[in-house]
């Protein structure tokens, strides 16, 4: 199986476990016999014979034009089939044809080790974690309920859920009193163990700060810390946005809105996730960026001729003026962490931010706007963080005043 993306420099910075082919001309120009309309952004998966798998290639578009899902959740559900249908190809089983134990065999072959077939150990680590291949069904649940109602494919999942009793922290609707408090369960998830959020203490922060070397990455941490911005939004913020603000009370505020050119220069990660919303920048570090912008960005834009406006930008000789990739920030992380012992991610900045106001008494409600976030639930998370924090502060003078000291 053959999975194409259309997009530029993508496979650099796509990370999966099999392979990814670079596919830069039109899908009507490699089957001129078919009729496929001009789409500029696709994903397509190919079979041994280097047949289009139809109804894989109508699933996706679906997903990017009806319903309207981002790039990058194209690409995931398209790297996610292709390893279905290794699966399906290498046990000659047809997609339509399936039952509840292939979908169960499924997940097994998802969980085998990652090692030498003649060479398997026992209780050898599966390749892939819990979280990972709790995605990938839900990748085949959604394509199998998409062709259940509009093709009439038997759904092996149609039998895949037990009714339990609703978990008790689960958010209660209006109607709550109506229902019997029983849900639908699948059979199909793995119990996946909750690593956290990581939240970074001021020390950490200043630590990281400190250590950069480049002026470009400490506005860069600095914007996702002091404004909680998913990185690939901040990847997508171009010189438009600087200086076209409203100054609040020394807070400055602009308007995100999803770039119609995100896929013409750079990777699916560099997109805002959610529709129009307002970002508050600190006045303070929006006349960094503008001074960044006028000494060092304006300098490399009229030496390269570039044909973006991405404002952050690679500073180096041989890429110098590409577009600031994910992956050269993922790498810049680890580096530092290195240097310092103080091991982070572009997104811890944003549970930092986030954990920070809860702390802060913030309303949940004003806390999604500011994140973005389509659901409360996302959010919930980190009211929660700082409500057991509240309590474990409590405690502390309560166990004292029993001559339980805290050490």
């Amino acid at each position: 199986m053959y999975l194409r993306v259309n997009e530029q420099r993508f496979g650099a910075q796509l990370n999966l476990n099999h392979d990814v082919e670079l596919f830069y001309s039109d899908i009507n120009t490699l089957k001129p016999n078919r009729d496929f309309l001009l789409i500029d952004h696709y994903v397509c998966l190919f079979d041994n014979d280097w047949e289009i798998i139809d109804e894989v290639w109508e699933f996706l578009q679906n997903r990017l034009q009806a319903k309207r899902l981002a790039f990058n959740t194209i690409a995931t559900k398209g790297s996610d089939l292709k390893l279905f249908y290794d699966f399906l190809y290498q046990y000659k089983l047809s997609y339509s044809a399936l039952t509840h134990k292939n979908i169960n065999d499924f997940i097994a072959w998802l969980m085998l080790p990652d090692q030498d077939k003649d060479l398997i150990q026992l209780n050898a680590p599966s390749k892939r974690t819990a979280k990972s291949v709790n995605r990938i069904v839900s990748t085949i649940r959604d394509f199998y309920k998409y062709h259940e109602a509009v093709n009439a494919i038997n759904n092996p999942f149609i039998y895949g859920y037990e009714t339990i009793k609703r978990p008790t922290r689960q958010n209660k609707t209006f109607y709550q009193h109506t229902q019997n408090g029983m849900v639908q369960k699948s059979t199909f998830k793995i119990k996946e163990f909750d690593r956290g959020i990581r939240v970074l203490s001021k020390d950490q922060i200043e630590t990281i700060l400190n250590a950069c070397k480049m002026e470009r990455d400490r506005l860069l941490f600095e914007l996702l810390l002091f404004t909680g911005i998913r990185i690939g939004e901040a990847l997508s913020l171009d010189i438009r946005s600087i200086g076209v603000s409203q100054n609040i009370s020394g807070v400055q505020e602009i308007r995100m809105k999803p770039n119609n050119d995100d896929f013409q220069k750079g990777s699916r990660y560099r997109q805002q996730k959610t529709g129009i919303r307002d970002l508050f920048i600190p006045t303070r570090l929006m006349n960094k960026l503008s001074d960044y912008y006028e000494r060092v960005w304006l300098k490399i834009y009229e030496k390269q001729e570039m044909d973006h406006e991405y404002l952050f930008i690679s500073e180096f000789h041989n890429n110098l003026g590409e577009p600031l990739s994910y992956q050269a920030v993922w790498d810049r992380c680890r580096k530092i962490g290195k240097e310092t012992g103080v091991y982070f991610t572009p997104h811890d900045f944003r549970h930092t931010y986030a954990t920070t106001l809860a702390r802060n008494k913030i309303g949940i409600e004003k806390l999604r706007k500011l994140l973005g976030h389509t659901h409360i639930a996302s959010t919930d998370i980190y009211i929660q963080i700082a409500n057991k924090e509240q309590i474990v502060e409590e405690l502390i003078p309560f166990y004292a005043s029993y001559g339980i000291e805290n050490e």
